[in-house]
């Protein structure tokens, strides 16, 4: 093995110890108590603090809103952004380029999420959606759909009509080629855009909290805050490290799952 190779290694390496140092630090920090912690002592560890975790009422529905709110919404972003960008790829409308460069425009205004809080905020409650998953779900979808459309509409414009062509001739409709010809072909796409949709809307916290009121409307995001211990004055870390970690474990699973297809898909393969 050369310097070189020797050097590539070691630097990623340190590439990957860096990237797990957060989650390695909240992992082991979650298995302490909190007085070992405010003494920075790496000493008596314990499970308690998953287990207080794990025994307070509310985690499972944190747990269950997070779940169904995130994999609702990006699964209904996935495939309305996969319906739009077909559309406007293909159809080649006249005014398609207009489309994209509103859709772009749509996309400031969503990104910058904390300066339109106050009118979403004015909106859902006018419509009665306040305090409730399908509030969440509808925010969540107008968030990620602009996302959705930029990549798939990328994968979608890169392909041959060879198969679209041949599907039709084959006595195939529109929806028939878009579902059963179209959509395998961009299949590790599609599948990593859902799973960045569904990290995003999981990990998401600001609509979260002010969307609702309720412990047993919350997402788990926000429920990790409301974590308290038995001294009012003194912040549980090692619980709250605990509940983080619990947050982190199902994206763990879902992208360890799901590598091959989010692989294929960054890479545009």
């Amino acid at each position: 093995m050369g310097m070189k190779d020797f050097f590539n290694k070691l630097l990623i390496f340190i590439i990957i110890v860096y990237s797990l140092f957060p989650i390695i630090i909240t992992f082991l920090f979650s298995l302490l108590p909190n007085k070992s912690i405010s003494q920075g002592k790496f000493s008596d560890w314990t499970l308690n603090n998953y287990l207080f975790i794990l025994s307070d009422p509310n985690i499972l529905h944190y747990i269950y809103n997070s779940i169904t709110v995130s994999s609702i919404s990006a699964t209904i972003t996935t495939f309305l952004g996969f319906i739009l960008a077909y559309q406007v790829v293909r159809k080649k409308l006249p005014f398609s380029n207009l489309i994209e460069n509103l859709i772009l425009i749509f996309n400031t205004f969503l990104v910058l999420g904390v300066l339109i809080i106050v009118p979403i905020f004015e909106i859902i409650v006018k419509i009665g959606l306040y305090n409730t998953l399908i509030g969440l779900i509808l925010i969540y979808t107008s968030l990620g759909l602009v996302f959705s459309f930029i990549i798939l509409s990328r994968f979608i414009n890169n392909l041959t009509k060879d198969y679209e062509e041949a599907a039709l001739i084959e006595g195939m409709n529109e929806i028939q080629i878009m579902f059963f010809v179209v959509l395998p072909l961009i299949k590790p796409a599609f599948i990593s855009v859902w799973i960045l949709q569904f990290i995003g809307f999981w990990n998401e916290f600001i609509f979260a909290l002010t969307l609702t009121n309720e412990s047993i409307k919350r997402t788990l995001t926000v429920g990790i805050t409301l974590i308290s211990g038995s001294d009012i004055f003194e912040i549980p870390w090692g619980m709250i490290m605990a509940g983080v970690f619990i947050s982190i474990f199902p994206l763990i699973l879902i992208v360890s799952f799901l590598e091959e297809y989010l692989v294929k898909g960054i890479a545009g393969k």
